[in-house]
């Protein structure tokens, strides 16, 4: 039988942490819940075309050649026209057909020569909204944002309102500045293209790495009614519930995601925590076996989906879970198989088959002698039985591996004061302090242990 721990002199917590990967993920403040949306994008429109004649003007010796060149553009001969206008030096073209020339680099993909032309115009006209638009277009599509950002904020300041160029300054601006810099921009793209799905979702993404978590909301509540069935919509009011502690929001709105058609994993893990945190067991494990089902046998998934189960006591379907994937269990790697049958002797102890558990630890031990929960559960079920001698072993094994030598020293200092040698409890507890300074408490459980040895030593004499 396990013993209680009650009767500890000191605190031993055996503690599992649920966090899931969040890589390219928005994750809750305060939370170990993640959800996996959609980040904030653009879309670059392919290359707009000749110059708009607002912008720059023709010298009256060009309107023949440009009129002639139209035609050829319009044909989409832009080869031709590039090398009409190649056989010119710079200084003969006015900066409109100059202007023209960098646009044909441009959508021929020649981007240096784009970018020292465009370059070459703004420094005859540094005025022109059309040049620094589509060169600040040429230096995103780099990825040189700073120099991108600059030439937005220009075209914006000599007198640009076009959307796209609001809602690229806004991208840059949440990539470079953060989100209080990017609102703005955002919201007056969405003012000029109201329907646009990417400035809607840049704003949603800079109001909520903002925080402004009630403005968040009102836009996506706005924008769910106008397209319900927008399952990254779903996702980002699931964020933003379970940053406002909406805990039953969250569980709805990744349901609905779910049911739109998101099969993500780190969203459907997240809806099973949901589920088993709101007590609603049976679609938690409905989403464990429709998750597990997907693909080949994933031990990392199973081990996760395991713990949670586990902690809230339901032994049986953990069990039931197991013995379903047992059969895949002898294709995988010993390190995997270590794993399984680690919760396969918990779940023997659970059932006080301890016979049984043993069994089932030691497999773990010899598919993978540094499993160091089955290490650390081993020597607890040891120290249960009384067998001390087996329970000093596992826990001395645990204290070489680093993310289980606090417990292990712990457990061991426990287990001498089992067995009164308060002498060796004291040991441990001064190797576990002096490697983990943060256990405040002790240096007073080493005083008492101090003082039960001076009381004996007296007694003795």
């Amino acid at each position: 039988m396990m013993t209680s721990f009650k009767k500890l002199l000191f605190p031993i917590h055996c503690l599992v942490c649920l966090t899931l990967a969040s890589q390219g993920i928005a994750k809750a403040n305060n939370h170990d819940f993640t959800i996996k949306v959609a980040k904030p994008t653009f879309v670059l429109p392919s290359f707009a075309g000749p110059y708009q004649e607002r912008e720059a003007t023709i010298a009256p010796e060009e309107y023949e050649t440009a009129e002639r060149l139209r035609g050829l553009l319009d044909s989409g001969q832009k080869a031709q026209v590039l090398t009409e206008l190649e056989s010119y030096f710079d200084l003969e073209l006015s900066p409109a057909m100059l202007s023209l020339k960098a646009q044909i680099y441009f959508s021929l993909e020649q981007f240096d020569k784009a970018e020292q032309t465009f370059l070459n115009v703004l420094s005859r006209k540094p005025q022109l909204v059309r040049v620094h638009r589509d060169l600040g277009q040429l230096y995103l599509i780099q990825e040189k944002y700073k120099l991108a950002r600059h030439h937005f904020s220009e075209a914006i300041s000599l007198g640009s309102n076009e959307a796209m160029i609001h809602g690229q300054l806004g991208y840059l601006n949440l990539t470079l500045h953060g989100p209080f810099s990017a609102i703005a921009a955002y919201q007056k793209a969405m003012t000029l293209q109201p329907e646009e799905v990417q400035w809607q979702q840049g704003l949603l993404a800079a109001l909520t790495q903002a925080k402004m978590y009630e403005s968040a909301q009102a836009l996506i509540s706005e924008l769910l009614v106008k397209d319900p069935n927008n399952k990254d919509l779903w996702l980002n009011q699931a964020v933003l519930a379970i940053n406002s502690d909406k805990t039953n929001l969250a569980l709805v709105s990744l349901e609905m995601a779910i049911m739109l058609g998101d099969e993500d994993d780190l969203n459907l893990k997240t809806a099973t925590q949901l589920h088993l945190q709101m007590h609603s067991y049976d679609r938690a494990i409905a989403l464990i076996n429709e998750h597990l089902s997907q693909s080949a046998l994933d031990m990392q998934l199973l081990n996760e989906y395991l713990t949670w189960l586990e902690q809230v006591d339901m032994w049986q379907q953990a069990d039931t879970l197991l013995s379903g994937v047992e059969s895949k269990v002898k294709a995988l790697p010993k390190a995997k198989q270590s794993i399984f049958y680690r919760h396969k002797a918990t779940i023997a102890v659970k059932k006080k088959d301890i016979k049984a558990a043993q069994g089932y630890f030691r497999l773990a031990l010899e598919q993978n002698a540094n499993n160091g929960d089955a290490l650390l559960s081993f020597a607890q079920l040891s120290m249960a039985e009384k067998d001390y001698i087996n329970a000093e072993i596992y826990y001395t094994r645990a204290s070489v591996l680093p993310e289980f030598a606090k417990q292990a020293l712990l457990g061991k200092a426990q287990m001498y004061i089992d067995m009164l040698d308060y002498k060796s409890a004291i040991s441990e507890l001064q190797k576990a302090y002096g490697r983990y300074p943060e256990l405040h408490y002790l240096p007073e459980q080493m005083e008492i242990l101090k003082n039960i040895l001076r009381t004996k030593q007296k007694t003795n004499v």
